[in-house]
């Protein structure tokens, strides 16, 4: 391997006379298990060297597109550090085409982005956009939710990388405390990646950020050449609504309020649920579409009975955590081989 230890350089430096052996300092314990992480480290990285040459493009977003999207879990190893693992994304990309989805969400917060570093979230962007382009799916990449010199360094990946489209949380700890503060930060993403359509995530439950998304996206529009729109997961429905416009494409991410969404004329939604039960969200789509109304009300019913009874937590946190074992439990009850997205990383 190309690192080693400087004991072990020392050792095939020459011989040393008995006097050197004897009064070499040796490592205390805690010492070489700390180099021994380090290492283990370093190892993992290596098996998370992006590939050599990047994948073809998947084609972008543009304000016409409709459809389902999944917001994707990350997938981990079951070991002590939660390693990332990149095997099981081609045919986790493969089943969800055969589902009728038409893109993913990665690195998201259903996927645990805010808790992987930097080169685990540009690796799992490379290998996603790879399964991708096979399986013709759209996908967008989430950067937010880091310190600002890794969101921007993220963004100009995702642009380097050409994805369908890019989103990013708010600031998390400088919290903008008004819309031109948003737009501000936005901006300052938004250019790293200027080809790519770009979108905000609207989650104010989780980021404690609460501001009139009408306006915002008025301002967004003016000063920000590729902004596309928003993530909406917010139970604010009334103001969503407001902020559909010819030109700027709102994903609905409450699964919840899709039925009622769909009446309030949202067309593109992204929903946790699609990973789980895809066919139960399409039910309720295709009731809607036949202009059945009650149908699409007691499919929605059965669908939000069935999260309450596997999630256990309102908050969001222990929530992904539930969500996710539903996912793995429902995979391995199914005859798709021997797939799982590992634990969640989140260990609280």
């Amino acid at each position: 391997m190309a690192w080693f230890r400087r004991d072990e350089a020392k050792r095939d430096s020459g011989p040393q006379s008995s006097e050197s052996r004897i009064n070499e300092p040796k490592m205390p314990a805690a010492a070489v298990r700390e180099a021994d992480r380090e290492d283990s480290i370093r190892q993992t990285d290596t098996e998370l060297t992006s590939p050599t040459s990047l994948p073809k493009e998947t084609g972008v977003f543009d304000s016409r597109f409709h459809g389902l999207l999944a917001p994707v879990f990350s997938c981990f190893k079951d070991d002590e550090r939660r390693s990332l693992d990149v095997r099981p994304i081609n045919r986790y990309a493969e089943w969800l085409r055969t589902q009728m989805i038409s893109g993913v969400l990665i690195n998201g917060v259903v996927g645990e982005g805010p808790m992987m570093r930097v080169r685990e979230r540009k690796a799992n962007c490379e290998y996603w956009q790879r399964a991708a382009v096979r399986h013709n799916l759209m996908i967008m990449v989430q950067v937010g939710g880091a310190p600002l010199a890794d969101v921007v360094s993220l963004a100009a990946h995702a642009e380097a990388v050409r994805v369908s489209g890019v989103v990013t949380l708010p600031e998390l700890f400088y919290r903008p405390r008004n819309v031109d503060q948003l737009v501000k930060y936005c901006q300052h993403v938004a250019k790293r990646c200027n080809t790519r359509p770009f979108f905000y995530y609207h989650m104010p439950s989780m980021t404690g950020v609460e501001l009139d998304m009408v306006e915002f996206c008025s301002k967004a529009e003016k000063c920000i050449s590729n902004f596309m729109g928003l993530y909406y997961a917010s139970a604010d429905l009334e103001m969503g609504q407001r902020c559909l416009r010819f030109g700027r494409l709102v994903m609905l991410a409450s699964t919840a309020l899709l039925a009622s969404g769909l009446m309030s004329g949202f067309n593109c939604s992204s929903l946790v649920v699609v990973n789980i039960r895809p066919d139960l969200v399409h039910k309720i789509c295709e009731a809607f579409d036949d202009n059945n109304l009650q149908l699409a009300r007691e499919y929605q019913r059965e669908l939000n009975q069935l999260i309450e009874i596997h999630t256990h937590d309102s908050q969001l946190e222990y929530w992904v955590v539930s969500m996710k074992n539903w996912f793995n439990k429902e995979f391995g009850s199914r005859q798709v081989g021997n797939f799982s997205a590992g634990p969640a990383r989140i260990v609280y």
